[in-house]
């Protein structure tokens, strides 16, 4: 079968992509033809048209003639246009990944939002909605669109399994990692104001934070004020509080960060999915985040959620779980618990089964799709 994707781009650290990535590779392992039309490709593997516009997606041969047209959208994008003029015949297929709330975005990025938001009535062009979370459904139930529609998770890779023990049983340095875009919205300001407090009580142990995030996605204001800010702690709590920014991490990097990190520390005001959340929980750590939208389903009630918002919670609950992440109890038996209970809960999310439920519903849409026409 000739499967078209859409999407603006298909880049390096960018979750959408990813999930675009995988699901690409996974129909072309099937047997299908797939190619990708967008404004930029990373990835060599990923058959691809890169185009200047809608209008060039639209009279391309290969579009043309596709028998399936498979949208991801998570903000605006031209190329989401072409969906309502999907060749005849061809099934429509939206994978939707959520928008972030105008009033956590700047100002200058709110009309970017509305646009986005606007954009949404066109999934009423589509024969079918897939979701990652039933958050995103809520999204498009409140938008009032009743196109058929489902829940899907996305794929993370849980092939990491966690140590045996944290590097702080050995050294007594509390290891705490942030995964996310540099954006007011994600809190990595906020994280970082709350751990100078908890370093500062004279029993807390030393603690080590690790910033990871994707430059380019990021707001480029707030990644100079984080700049600024790790440079005064270490200035002024070397010893007692270590920060250090990688920006775009590799993803060898990010895994090295993760499996040595006791906790994961995210207080954002709004996700979609969050798959650094599976992520760090593969990996044996703790998670902290706020308590808004998809972050307690993706928990899956092991994580510490906090008021968002309350950045006096957010103090608490990190000086109380690296209590608990430095206890006697935890290093001799708790954490190992803990990571197998995690390793048993995020295996649902591994790969291999999301591959065959994608697979299977391509599958079943098409021939659904063939009894429809046939009939």
């Amino acid at each position: 079968m000739r499967i078209a994707y859409l999407n603006g781009v298909c880049v390096e650290h960018d979750a959408i992509s990813k999930a675009i990535r995988d699901e690409v590779t996974w129909l072309l392992e099937s047997g299908h033809d797939v190619r990708l039309f967008c404004y930029k490709c990373d990835y060599e593997d990923v058959p691809h048209r890169v185009v200047n516009g809608v209008g060039e997606v639209v009279f391309d041969p290969y579009f043309q003639s596709c028998e399936l047209a498979v949208f991801h959208f998570g903000i605006f994008s031209p190329l989401f246009d072409a969906l309502p003029v999907t060749p005849v015949g061809a099934g429509r297929i939206v994978v939707f990944h959520n928008v972030t709330p105008r009033e956590l975005v700047p100002p200058q990025g709110q009309e970017l939002i509305d646009k986005s938001m606007r954009q949404i009535g066109n999934m009423a062009w589509a024969d079918h909605v897939l979701c990652d979370s039933q958050t995103n459904l809520e999204v498009l139930r409140a938008q009032g669109i009743s196109t058929p529609h489902s829940v899907m998770p996305l794929a993370v890779s849980t092939d990491l399994q966690p140590p045996k023990h944290k590097p702080s049983s050995d050294d007594g340095v509390v290891r705490i990692a942030f995964i996310g875009r540099f954006v007011k919205a994600k809190g990595p300001l906020e994280l970082l104001s709350a751990l100078v407090e908890v370093a500062a009580s004279p029993s807390a142990p030393r603690i080590h934070l690790d910033l990871i995030g994707n430059i380019a996605f990021s707001d480029q204001t707030l990644v100079a004020e984080l700049r600024d800010e790790v440079a005064r702690i270490g200035a002024k709590d070397a010893g007692r509080l270590t920060v250090e920014l990688h920006g775009n991490a590799s993803g060898e990097k990010k895994h090295e960060v993760l499996t040595s990190a006791d906790i994961f520390a995210l207080p954002t005001y709004h996700e979609g999915f969050c798959v650094p959340v599976i992520e760090a929980l593969s990996s044996g750590c703790r998670v902290i985040t706020y308590d808004n939208s998809n972050l307690p389903s993706i928990c899956g009630g092991l994580g510490t959620l906090v008021e968002t918002g309350n950045r006096r919670a957010l103090a608490d609950a990190l000086s109380q779980v690296i209590g608990e992440v430095s206890s006697a109890q935890w290093i001799e038996g708790g954490y190992a618990d803990f990571s197998g209970r995690a390793q048993r809960y995020v295996g649902a999310f591994d790969p291999s089964v999301i591959r065959r439920k994608l697979t299977a519903f391509v599958d079943e849409f098409v021939a659904r799709k063939s009894r429809v026409r046939e009939s």
